[in-house]
């Protein structure tokens, strides 16, 4: 997702920049919204959002940057289900979990073109 880098420094101004995020589905949640002159809809249109249960502190630490691990839970976010790129597995290594991404060059690249945000 594309995350502003100063989002905490009010008059800074919006550097968007690229960021990996990984998590555990929780809920999947299922609207279907009619036209609607406020949302700017003019057809109904089917929502799905995700309660995903974040990685808190996903890091890399192979040598080669592909194996992220993380050893805490965070919190409980509510986001698109159009954010989700892959899914991924993970594996127990002692006190922390190493996240399996085998999705490589499939994964398409969803980052807008930050020229034009």
């Amino acid at each position: 997702m594309l995350v502003d880098k100063n989002a905490r420094h009010r008059n800074l101004p919006v550097v968007l920049e690229p960021t990996i995020f990984f998590g555990q589905v929780q809920h999947l949640f299922a609207f279907d919204i009619g036209p609607s002159q406020e949302l700017g809809l003019e057809e109904p249109e089917n929502i799905i959002l995700a309660a995903i249960r974040t990685c808190a502190d996903a890091k890399v630490l192979s040598a080669g940057g592909s194996i992220y691990y993380y050893t805490h839970e965070g919190s409980l976010e509510v986001i698109d289900v159009e954010c989700i790129q892959c899914g991924v597995g993970r594996i127990k290594d002692g006190d922390r979990w190493a996240i399996v991404d085998r999705s490589g060059k499939y994964v398409r690249s969803v980052f807008a073109d930050i020229a034009e945000v």
